[in-house]
């Protein structure tokens, strides 16, 4: 079970990691706001805060405590996102003096930036709602809409506010898990976009 969970982390990190690859090299843009070189760091931001929800969605819904698999994930979500460095040291290297060995810091810090942060502003939610100390009422989830807008720019950690409120509420109503993670999606779409959203409207410089 447990090589399971850290398994399910893993793949789930390797997608955002192929995803965040393919985004750098590609020419997405709309007006100002490119997905290409550094823009390519919000697939991430976003997609790393998201994936913990369907896999403590499903580990925290079996009865006993789940902690410890729920961290497992958590680890497992670390090292797949942490080879984006390893994917482009080995499909797009820099310079013909980078190896896969350079590029262990970058597997190292990349997680630590996405995925940490994210996990422990999501088990904080989680744990205040799950507790009783916070209710889920309107009232919360825009306050908590407005902090993760607020520290979104922190690599996406701010987004794991709105993947643990998701989390609590698929656990009280596991029925609508998936649409409770599909409404997620879509809100860390919206919210971890917000402060890029004027570069939309902004006419993109000339292309050589």
């Amino acid at each position: 079970m447990m090589a399971l969970v850290v398994l399910g982390g893993y793949l789930a990190g390797v997608i955002i990691a192929v995803l965040t690859i393919g985004a750098e090299n590609s020419r997405i843009a709309f007006g100002g706001y490119a997905l290409s070189g550094n823009g390519a760091l919000i697939v991430p931001a976003i997609l790393a805060p998201y994936a913990l929800y369907p896999g403590w969605a499903v580990v925290l819904a079996h009865g006993g405590d789940r902690r410890l698999e729920a961290a497992l994930y958590v680890l497992g979500l670390y090292f797949g996102v942490g080879s984006i460095s390893i994917l482009e040291a080995a499909w797009f290297p820099q310079s013909p003096d980078v190896t896969l060995l350079s590029a262990v810091p970058g597997f190292l810090l990349t997680g630590a930036l996405f995925v940490i942060p994210a996990a422990v502003f999501a088990a904080a939610t989680l744990w205040l709602v799950r507790s009783g100390h916070v209710a889920m009422t309107p009232l919360t989830a825009a306050f908590g809409i407005v902090i993760a807008a607020l520290t979104a720019l922190l690599f996406g950690a701010g987004l794991g506010i709105l993947t643990g409120g998701a989390v609590a509420l698929a656990l009280e109503r596991p029925a609508r898990r998936a649409t409770i993670g599909a409404v997620l999606l879509v809100v860390l779409i919206v919210v971890g976009n917000a402060p890029f959203i004027p570069a939309l409207f902004t006419p993109s410089g000339p292309t050589q």
